[in-house]
């Protein structure tokens, strides 16, 4: 009986870890193509890009740099 419980459980830690391996973040960018066109000198142009996080856990973004 007790290596039943042994086994029920290691299938389970299996399972849960498992899961967390194939839980993962997507993000998606509605438009994540802008095209300026002809901009004259000295004119600010902006644009802002929205991106969702689509996926099983939490979107990180970090170290965000201009091209």
């Amino acid at each position: 009986m007790r290596k039943i419980n042994i086994v029920i459980a290691v299938l389970f830690i299996l399972s849960f870890l498992a899961y967390q391996a194939a839980a993962q973040p997507k993000a998606v960018i509605d438009n994540p193509v802008f095209s300026f066109e002809k901009v004259p000198d000295g004119v600010h142009v902006s644009n802002d890009f929205i991106i969702k996080n689509m996926g099983d856990t939490t979107l990180n973004i970090t170290n965000v740099k201009p091209p």
